[in-house]
């Protein structure tokens, strides 16, 4: 337990693996009842960045900035990486002909990525805007 303490990016794969189930149980249940997978993309996602901002804030970074700021930044930032999300499935699902589950865990490692470096270096960074 005292690495999950000490080590930011252990703290950080935690909560992103959960973050990550949440995303996929959602998106998976919706699938399961037919939604359109670019729709239970969105929707698994809103889910997932509820719960993924406030594991960061308090788990992973143990920022004490202001909430609200962080969250509008946290939302903003993710939304890019959700447009991301969305272009690369389309292109990977109707162009490519991969199927949407496939789909959705390869662009799950680049989103992954994209949104630690958001977290990282631009909402929770340390005496980050947030706090100055």
């Amino acid at each position: 337990m005292k690495i999950l303490q000490e080590s930011q990016i252990a703290r950080y794969v935690m909560t992103g693996g959960a973050t990550t189930a949440i995303n996929y149980i959602i998106y998976i249940m919706l699938q399961t009842i037919s939604v359109d997978y670019l729709a239970a993309n969105c929707i698994a996602w809103l889910g997932a960045v509820i719960f993924a901002f406030f594991a960061n804030r308090q788990i992973v970074f143990h920022s004490d900035g202001s909430k609200l700021q962080e969250f509008f930044q946290f939302f903003s930032l993710r939304m890019t990486t959700l447009v991301v999300e969305t272009i690369l499935l389309y292109l990977m699902v109707d162009f490519a002909g991969f199927g949407s589950m496939i789909s959705k865990v390869l662009v799950s490692v680049i989103t992954v990525v994209l949104n630690y470096v958001a977290c990282k270096y631009r909402i929770f960074k340390e005496g980050g805007a947030s706090r100055e």
